[in-house]
């Protein structure tokens, strides 16, 4: 994160003082809401004066001059989030979104007993998928690292056929015409309603089958837990070339000594010692994190023409440019700093509509140095090309204002429709888990780099494909986009 929280200053005992206090007060203000009227506020419209005055100073699409809190505007409004949704309905229209450019800005509550960097539930994420051209089931798409359920051996591509007391999640289907649809609208939505309200509960158990044929009962507690993003990693050893795999959940801290820099060390120097020339980065269910944490990955796969070079630069409002430092965050150029001993030809990215901020921060910066091919699920990335830092109210809320763009080296950004891909409309084949060969994007990016034709039968030799008419119908529940630069 881009460093420490910047304290609200409750300014509002001010107006309690006197006059010359107040002159003294007003003629030193730089980052200090005050309101347009001498009186003291209630806790519930200072909150939503101080979303509005901070937002104004904040927001990359104003100039940043708010001398004064309008408490005609903040009255309006029956909550901060109500302030906050009329102010980022005032910037530009943006035609693919149906609505103004700032989906980004959002208050969180303010929870001092919560630790930081833990997530909680059971960490498994659900789709209903066509296993057959007549049944389908949920199938998990995605179980989070360090997750109660990856802790208890749950993986992608494991089919949950039952919970608890409820022993039958089977849905028919037909899937005839190549689109399979729902024949049992009702059982359909039971199965649903009783996977919800399942993984709502704090304990479960659930009846697995697993890609080999296998089944297995499993029982999980939900619970917090601390993210381990690396899903997997590995080397694919062909003739012509090794190509490094490395599937990321998330941007998670990587200062000096913690448990993620530590790992991400030892991947990139087993890359290193394996040869790798191509590499693939599996961002698919990446949302973003840790701005810092993309720098030192890019930093750890950069060629050496681009040691010492520009990595990216910061666009902001005129409020925010004259400062390259602002209370503890830098502005500053970012400059690559090489880590590695690499020769990689081309780096692969495989991307879903949920890769966003971070994620298409590492893609960008690398694009004007190295050979970048975008794999994607549809179009292309999600398409935050801003960043923002936690602006503390009152100890009760958390704004995050999108206050920063990141620009390349070639000027790129604005990518607000997501970072075009290179291969489009590759199905996400959650049928097989992370790092197997047979999964339909993975088999791209190493048919691409062996120069084979795209199929997945051409990656895996001998092994016997899963029934071509598997299909993901609908995601149960879905991953969060809220994880983004911080």
């Amino acid at each position: 994160m881009i460093g420490s929280e910047i304290r609200y200053l409750n300014i509002y005992r001010l107006f309690l003082m006197t006059a010359m206090s107040l002159l003294f007060f007003q003629s030193c203000k730089k980052d200090v809401p005050v309101i347009s009227e001498q009186i003291v506020r209630t806790a519930d419209q200072q909150l939503k004066d101080s979303v509005y005055y901070y937002y104004k100073r904040y927001s990359l699409w104003g100039d940043g001059s708010v001398d004064q809190i309008d408490s005609t505007f903040t009255e309006a409004y029956d909550s901060p989030l109500s302030v906050l949704d009329a102010l980022k309905g005032m910037t530009p229209y943006h035609a693919a979104y149906r609505g103004e450019i700032d989906r980004f800005s959002y208050l969180e509550s303010t929870d001092p007993g919560a630790p930081s960097g833990y997530n909680l539930g059971f960490g498994l994420f659900v789709s209903i998928g066509a296993v057959s051209e007549t049944m389908a089931y949920p199938v998990v798409y995605f179980a989070e690292g360090g997750s109660p359920g990856a802790q208890a051996g749950i993986k992608r591509s494991d089919v949950i056929l039952g919970i608890n007391e409820y022993q039958d999640f089977s849905v028919p289907v037909s899937c005839e015409t190549g689109n399979c649809k729902v024949l049992d609208d009702k059982r359909y939505q039971s199965v649903l309603n009783t996977l919800l309200a399942a993984m709502a509960e704090g304990s479960m158990k659930i009846r697995l089958r697993h890609v080999d044929g296998s089944e297995s009962t499993v029982a999980i507690f939900s619970g917090s837990y601390v993210v381990n993003p690396i899903i997997k990693y590995t080397i694919f050893s062909y003739s012509a070339k090794n190509i490094g795999y490395i599937a990321l959940s998330s941007f998670e801290e990587t200062s000096k000594g913690n448990v993620n820099r530590n790992q991400l060390d030892g991947v990139f120097q087993g890359f290193e010692q394996g040869q790798v020339k191509d590499l693939v980065f599996d961002l698919r269910y990446n949302t973003g994190g840790s701005i810092s944490t993309a720098e030192y990955i890019a930093n750890k796969v950069i060629g050496q023409h681009a040691d010492q070079a520009l990595m990216y630069k910061y666009g902001l409002n005129d409020y925010l440019s004259p400062h390259k430092q602002f209370k503890g965050y830098s502005f500053e150029d970012v400059y690559f700093k090489r880590d590695n001993n690499f020769n990689l030809s081309t780096i692969y990215f495989l991307v879903t509509d949920i890769t966003a901020s971070a994620s298409e921060l590492l893609i960008n910066v690398l694009r004007p140095y190295m050979n970048v091919v975008i794999i994607a699920e549809h179009n292309g990335t999600y398409g935050k090309p801003v960043g923002y830092f936690k602006q503390d109210i009152m100890g009760k809320t958390s704004l995050w204002v999108a206050s920063f763009k990141l620009i390349n080296a070639r000027g790129e950004t604005d990518y607000w429709d997501g970072i075009g891909a290179d291969q489009k409309n590759v199905p996400d084949y959650i049928f097989r888990d992370f790092g197997d060969v047979e999964e339909y994007m993975l088999a791209a990016a190493i048919n691409h780099s062996l120069g084979r034709p795209n199929s997945a039968k051409t990656v895996a030799g001998s092994r016997k494909m899963l029934p071509p008419k598997m299909t993901r119908i609908v995601d149960v529940n879905k991953i969060s986009e809220k994880r983004m630069i911080k």
